[in-house]
């Protein structure tokens, strides 16, 4: 099971690590639109990497026998499903004792992440195959048939092809039995902790019931993660309100914080005090509309948006300023890792790695030239952006696992204006205020961030706070102590100060 105390990291996994040269058949490193040798070998060799920067689940693209190439494009993604029941020969080491394709080659990753404590997320598709030719089309181990597919447009679903490819049917019986049936056997062969659904807008309604009677019903410690690439707060909602999803990739949030960090807009599009009924919502102010927004996994980029988060920094303030993106960078994190939600990161979004549509966001992973054969699998000194971005990363993850606030927490909105947000976060005693300045200059003199006088905190949080001493855990020298029903902070421009109760 995912829950909020995990960090999820994303990966394609043909694009972050190739453990193994013997299953390299037609990789081209030098070229974005082929395989580029990425594989589960890869992965294993890489868990002391996950385990340093403090990593606990691991979401991995499609593992399905795929249909290679298609006019000049390989489907290293993994979402050209040829075979929904074999893993693709592209992805393991060959093991004679094995069936070819078997689920056992992901079992036995799952069991070697699972020894090192790192959860499994798999991708499932069940909205399309993979592009029909005649050579995929006559395939002799196919088990879908061809009156399984949809032919025409109809309302919200696309009931035809997505982006060219054979849309499934799921308003037919036959279609939704194969795929939950399939699905528990992906679960039940290989103990996966999650699933990653692929488009589910995009699947007919019919497939959630049968969904979640036979996979949900026995299987609620796998964490189903919706992907609804929209910005619309109440059409994401809707699937863990009526389709029983546990959660959902936040992409709204995602947009504000990219309109706010890096394009300045009013921090108020985040949230507000609430302090009165008449004041416009910022987006945390809509939780309400989810079954439970504690369980939305937040990002800041992935591999179907049009550009990696360094990348849209660098294309708004110019590619020459990187001291003004790197600071900004760092305070999208501040909040990514502080705020309510479960914090996904996009391989090599710790090192700021940069790129644009699909495929350049999805280059393959630097190694050898930012870390090189370091030990401690950390970037090297000279790669001094990387390392800079990667020990702020894996400082916030050792400050949100060591505080609870940060994962169980209740948050409250105590301050925001333009440039401000300020909030709290309490649980059981444990608690952090995180205090963000998005302005590009440092304040010319202290903002007193009042608490007494907000009426939607409890009295037993104001209470322990009372005269008491903060301290930034960033910045261990930083102290300020609670006066006059508040808190008076001054900050450098594009900074954030984590505060923790002493």
């Amino acid at each position: 099971m995912i829950e909020q105390n995990d960090i999820i990291y994303f990966m394609l996994t043909d694009r972050f690590c190739d453990g193994d040269s013997q299953n390299n058949s037609s990789v081209d490193k030098e070229n974005l639109y082929r395989y580029h040798g990425g594989d589960f070998a890869g992965i294993v060799k890489k868990i002391p990497y996950f385990t340093n920067l403090g990593i606990t689940a691991l979401w991995i693209t499609p593992v399905y026998l795929n249909i290679g190439n298609f006019y000049g494009t390989d489907s290293y993604h993994g979402y050209w499903a040829l075979d929904f029941e074999k893993v693709d020969s592209h992805l393991y080491s060959h093991n004679p004792e094995l069936v070819e394709g078997s689920k056992e080659y992901l079992k036995e990753l799952v069991n070697q992440l699972h020894q090192a404590g790192i959860k499994v997320i798999l991708d499932v598709v069940v909205n399309h195959t993979g592009y029909h030719n005649e050579k995929y089309f006559n395939y002799p181990d196919k088990k879908i048939k061809n009156e399984w597919f949809n032919q025409g447009l109809a309302g919200d679903e696309i009931e035809g092809c997505l982006a060219g490819l054979p849309d499934l049917d799921h308003d037919q019986p036959d279609v939704v039995d194969y795929f939950v049936n399939n699905i528990v056997d992906w679960i039940e062969e290989t103990r996966i902790d999650g699933i990653r659904m692929d488009t589910v807008k995009h699947v007919e309604k019919k497939f959630w019931y049968f969904f979640k009677s036979y996979v949900k019903g026995k299987h609620r410690n796998i964490t189903l993660i919706g992907e609804n690439l929209e910005y619309n707060v109440n059409n994401i909602a809707r699937y863990q309100k009526d389709y029983d999803f546990d959660s959902l990739f936040n992409f709204p949030l995602c947009r504000e914080i990219k309109k706010t960090f890096i394009y300045n807009e009013s921090m108020t599009q985040l949230a507000r005090p609430r302090l009165s009924n008449d004041e416009p919502q910022g987006i945390l102010d809509r939780d309400a509309c989810y079954t439970n927004a504690n369980r939305l996994v937040n990002l800041l980029d992935n591999h179907d948006l049009s550009k990696r988060f360094m990348t849209e920094i660098l294309d708004c303030y110019g590619h020459w300023d990187r001291w003004l993106a790197l600071k900004i960078f760092k305070l999208a994190l501040s909040f990514l890792f502080t705020g309510r939600g479960i914090p996904q990161v996009y391989y090599g979004t710790e090192i700021g790695l940069e790129g644009y549509a699909d495929p350049d966001n999805r280059r393959f992973m630097p190694w050898k030239k930012v870390f090189g054969e370091n030990p401690d699998f950390e970037p090297l000194n000279q790669c001094s952006e990387q390392r800079e971005i990667f020990l702020h990363t894996k400082q916030l993850i050792k400050i949100r696992k060591e505080n609870e606030a940060l994962t169980w927490g209740y948050l409250f909105t105590l301050y925001a204006d333009h440039f401000i947000y300020a909030f709290i976060r309490e649980y059981r005693g444990n608690i952090v205020i995180v205090v963000i300045n998005n302005g590009l200059r440092e304040m010319s003199y202290p903002l007193f961030i009042p608490i007494a006088v907000n009426g939607n905190i409890p009295f037993r949080i104001k209470e322990k706070i009372q005269s008491k001493k903060l301290i930034n855990l960033l910045n261990a020298s930083d102290e300020i102590k609670e006066e006059r029903g508040g808190l008076s902070v001054i900050l450098g421009g594009k900074t954030a100060k984590i505060y923790k109760l002493e």
